[in-house]
């Protein structure tokens, strides 16, 4: 039951970081860097009501999942999500605070950040893709 929560939990996260990457990102990039700022700032509290109880729980679920029995495909699951919530914490948490907090970026560090937070969220996905393809094969093998 906890590998299927976490297969559950792992594919909505991944599922929602590839929707930010191919349809939110693109849009942020395509606005003058302080109109970026200001939509972000608007905006961004409503992704991350969704994104991080999502995040932490696709985390907890994949560890504890882990933790009862200790197969690769679970440690790959775990891996995964731990991954994810590792870069979102030292990195795309650090960068959106800096988006949303009026007059500490200029227009070429806006540019330049999101695009650090563009690459890093790349390795997000894969890494969430990874957790969820180990929780799947989890599930295939039996639990």
């Amino acid at each position: 039951m906890i590998v299927a929560l976490a297969a559950f939990l792992l594919g909505l996260l991944s599922g929602a970081m590839v929707l930010i990457g191919v349809a939110l990102v693109p849009f942020w990039q395509s606005m003058p860097p302080g109109e970026f700022r200001g939509w972000f700032a608007r905006h961004s509290t409503r992704i991350g009501r969704l994104m991080i109880p999502l995040g932490a729980s696709a985390a907890v679920v994949a560890l504890v999942a882990a933790a009862i029995e200790r197969t690769p495909p679970r440690l790959l699951a775990a891996a995964g999500a731990g991954t994810v919530a590792s870069i979102t914490m030292l990195v795309n948490e650090p960068a959106n605070h800096r988006f949303a907090s009026h007059g500490n970026l200029d227009d070429a560090e806006t540019t330049a950040l999101l695009a650090r937070w563009r690459r890093w969220h790349w390795v997000r996905i894969v890494a969430g893709l990874a957790g969820f393809w180990g929780a799947l094969s989890a599930l295939r093998a039996g639990g």
